[in-house]
């Protein structure tokens, strides 16, 4: 069954959600829209730098070495709801064994929990260990260190770049 009494939708005219024409936005209204967006980039890049600051900290507590898997857990969550059912997410931990600058071997976990397994037993990684605490270790991998950073700093960098374009040309626009 369609609806006759509706009418067809221009594309250069703005409809509210009811499909009612309403006014376009003004300028000014654009504009605070991007900036708004500006200052959501500026929040993540500082997110940035206070968790490439931590990152930094909590790496230099560590000393690095080879450690080998020696065991490997998950654990699976039911989270977000979809139309047929839940998804299910899986976080991996990683237990390697490694000996000390003292020559003492030792076995200890991972700190915090990983999306991705891809680490196998056996495997040889390069870790970090406290040497206050030798029941946790870090893995010291690139990615692995620094992911939320780089995608805080793209993330950030690209909304802040995005709203100086958009109101760039807003303004250009205005003066037309």
């Amino acid at each position: 069954m369609t609806d006759h009494n509706k009418k067809p939708i221009d594309a250069k005219k703005y409809y509210d959600k009811d499909g009612n024409e309403v006014a376009p936005p003004t300028i000014a209204e654009r504009v605070k829209a991007n900036k708004i967006m500006g200052y959501i980039g500026g929040a993540l890049f500082a997110g940035f730098l206070l968790t490439i600051g931590y990152s930094i900290f909590e790496n230099s507590k560590t000393i690095g070495v080879d450690g080998v898997v020696v065991d490997i857990g998950s654990v699976t969550n039911k989270s977000n709801r979809t139309s047929t059912g839940y998804t299910e997410t899986t976080s991996y931990s990683h237990s390697f064994k490694f000996t000390d600058r003292d020559g003492v071997e030792h076995v200890a976990d991972t700190v915090g929990r990983g999306r991705d397994s891809k680490y196998s037993l056996g495997d040889v990684v390069s870790i970090g260990y406290y040497a206050d605490d030798f029941s946790k270790v870090r893995i010291r991998s690139w990615f692995g260190l620094w992911k939320i950073q780089v995608t805080l700093f793209g993330l950030g960098a690209f909304l802040i770049w995005f709203s100086f374009y958009a109101v760039k040309k807003i303004r250009e626009e205005e003066q037309q």
